[in-house]
This record gives structure tokens, C-alpha cells and sequence, in this order.
């Protein structure tokens, strides 16, 4: 395992067996150092683990496991894993073919980007996520893991609920949604679509004899325009 360290944390700490070789060089699947601290922020105290080889470049700090492996976030809970991963430490890990899981739910993706400074995810390509009651396919995703908010951008297109919109912000501290733009949702015999223009519908998270589900809302709360603020300015 290799500890990934956001800029302005102690660094990496490595233990047992050694380090990642220098460029052209692969090592055996072994553990390599773990974090020994965790500052509290999202991505600060990524752990990776590679699934066979891999190979540091002296010159770039970028570190390529060419047959993949798994990173987990400490402090947030996030855990990936890729067939292919390339990082720099402190600095940003880049994903192919990725299962990844958190607040936000359980993501496929065919590319995945961690800006570890900024503490934001970004994933494209093949995209289908998995939350609860929410089950979605889109074309991107820009996950703010301080702030807890997904923004898929679309077209965005829901199995369940039943939707199509052009854009749907997730709470991922509630689980409530904000389609946004150009929407259709459908819920038995109603439909809602947005206006000429576009517009913006709330889905709802709550319970009903204890499982999770969706109620629709054209009025959208105000604690829910302020929740997205950032992303709707």
C-alpha cells in the first residue's frame, strides 16, 4: 500500500518491504508504507494498494500500476478501485475502468480524476451510479467531496425514479436530488416535464415502511437552492 498525502501534509510514509522502483522497473504486488496520520480533509489520506506491478518515474513523481489497484480515502470513506491507476502524490490520481463507492453512491466509469489539492472527483465515460432509490446513467460527474455534492451532467437518464433531465444535482448528505434544465419525471399515472426554457423539479428523499423513495416537488425548497448554490450561480 502507498499512502498519498495532500499537498501541505507530512509526505508519504512508506514501511515493510521498500518503495515503488524507479521508471521501467516493476515490483512484486507488495504492501508498501501506510498513512500514519489523517488531517480530517476529504482525499488527504489516500491509501493505495496495487494489484501486480508498478512503476515510479524519478524525474515526473508519477507513480503508473499498469494492472490496477485500489485507493481508499480515510477520512471519507471513499474507496476505488481501477484496472489502471497513474498518481503523483499530493497532487491528483487518474483512473481507467473504475468501481467507486461513497456518499455519493456506487459509480461505474470508464475514466476517473482525483484533484487531491481541490477535493474533487471527476468521472466520464460509460457512467452508471447506484444510491438508495436512485439509479442513474450520465455522461459526466463532478463530485465536491468537501461539500458532499454530486453534479451529473447529461443527458441524465434515471431507471429509478423514472426521469430524463439535462442536469441533476445530488445532496449526498440527504440523498435529495434537483433535476435541472430540460426534465421529464414519471410516477405512475403522472408525468412532469419542464417548461419551455427548462426548469428545475426536487425529488425527496424519504421512507415508506422503511424503504427508501422519491416524491416530486415543482416547488423547490429554498434549503435545497441554497444546498446547490454554488453550482446553480
Amino acid at each position: 500500500m502507498v499512502a498519498v498525502a495532500a499537498a501541505g501534509a507530512s509526505g508519504v510514509s512508506t514501511a515493510g518491504s521498500g518503495s515503488a522502483a524507479p521508471s521501467g522497473t516493476d515490483t512484486s504486488p507488495s504492501t508498501v508504507g501506510a498513512p500514519t496520520s489523517s488531517s480530517g480533509a476529504p482525499f488527504a489520506a489516500l491509501t493505495v494498494t496495487p494489484d501486480g506491478a508498478q512503476s515510479y518515474d524519478i524525474s515526473t513523481g508519477v507513480t503508473t500500476l499498469p494492472d490496477g489497484g485500489t485507493v481508499i480515502d480515510q477520512d471519507t470513506g471513499v474507496r476505488l478501485h481501477a484496472k489502471r491507476l497513474t498518481y503523483v502524490d499530493g497532487a491528483y490520481i487518474d483512473a481507467s475502468t473504475v468501481t467507486v463507492s461513497g456518499a455519493f453512491g456506487t459509480l461505474t466509469a470508464d475514466k476517473l480524476h482525483i484533484d487531491v489539492p481541490k477535493a474533487v472527483l471527476t468521472a466520464s465515460g460509460d457512467l452508471a451510479l447506484t444510491r438508495h432509490a436512485l439509479r442513474l446513467t450520465a455522461v459526466r460527474l463532478t463530485y465536491d467531496a468537501g461539500r458532499q455534492v454530486a453534479d451529473f451532467t447529461g443527458p441524465v437518464t434515471g431507471a429509478a425514479p423514472d426521469f430524463q433531465a439535462s442536469r441533476l444535482l445530488l445532496d449526498a448528505a440527504s440523498g435529495n436530488v434537483l433535476l435541472v434544465g430540460d426534465y421529464r419525471y414519471a410516477s405512475g399515472p403522472l408525468t412532469l416535464t419542464a417548461p419551455e426554457g427548462g426548469g428545475r423539479l426536487e425529488l425527496k428523499l424519504h421512507q415508506v415502511n422503511g424503504s427508501p423513495v422519491y416524491d416530486a416537488a415543482t416547488d423547490v425548497s429554498s434549503e435545497l437552492l441554497a444546498r446547490f448554490a454554488a453550482e446553480l450561480n
